[in-house]
């Protein structure tokens, strides 16, 4: 698994608002215009957590409903402002208070649950959300950047190193690779995408990163014809089991 189950029994106190709070402070922008929503258009954090929101049904609804608790019993009450000490922290922009902030955010949380709002498919925005949309091809780059004997020269060969990793990860992994594909912006530098996911080194001298990202996408899916690779039955342990893509 490489996300944490926030729903298991005995998870933290308001996990679902601590993930939100991550991927409004992960964007790049100052951290006094991360809460900047508004009737007219939501910030770049809301867009980013609801783009990761399509692989988790309910998110946005718990989300709503951890903030409706901690407004109910007050920002400042012992327990949420113990709870939010361990958050990353909301900064207000001028003229505002951090319960105004969190406010802000429920009308888009309950326009995704009850009115089927959605943002547009877009590349990740942040580390947050890199990890978020891609865990297991960001474990897979990362991994396969990282070793000591990582492919270099002139040609990837990426094989007999992916034969050191799990074939259901490996099988994840193709699949994110396939979706970041479909919504990658044409021209856009894939190194971009290589320093999203956690990439060590660049590619082989005379390849660019498009082009390295070409071939781990053929190995992986040549690794897993020439293992037989079927999914297995039940849930993926790819993922955690609230995660939609647990079903691939």
């Amino acid at each position: 698994m490489t996300q944490p189950d926030i729903f298991a029994p005995g998870a933290e106190w308001l996990p679902e608002l601590r993930q939100l709070l991550q991927a409004y402070r992960s964007v790049p922008v100052p951290a006094e215009e991360c809460f900047v929503d508004s009737e007219e258009a939501p910030s770049r954090g809301m867009r980013s957590y609801l783009r990761v929101a399509v692989h988790y049904p309910g998110r946005p609804f718990r989300a709503a409903r951890e903030i409706a608790e901690v407004v109910h019993l007050g920002i400042n009450h012992w327990d949420v402002s113990a709870c939010l000490a361990t958050m990353p922290p909301i900064i207000p922009p001028r003229g505002k208070v951090r319960v105004d902030c969190l406010l802000a955010v429920i009308p888009y949380l309950a326009a995704y649950e009850n009115d089927g709002y959605r943002v547009e498919p877009a590349p990740p925005d942040s580390p947050w959300e890199w990890r978020e949309q891609c865990p297991n091809l960001s474990v897979l780059v990362t991994r396969l950047t990282g070793r000591d004997d990582a492919p270099t020269g002139d040609t990837v060969g990426f094989g007999e190193h992916l034969e050191a990793i799990e074939d259901f990860r490996i099988a994840a992994a193709w699949r994110e690779l396939a979706e970041l594909r479909g919504i990658w912006p044409p021209g856009e530098d894939w190194a971009t995408a290589a320093a999203g996911l956690g990439a060590v080194t660049g590619p082989p001298a005379g390849l660019s990163h498009a082009e390295w990202f070409d071939d781990l996408d053929m190995q992986m899916a040549a690794h897993l014809k020439s293992v037989g690779y079927r999914r297995p039955a039940g849930l993926s342990p790819a993922y955690p089991a609230h995660d939609v893509r647990a079903l691939w």
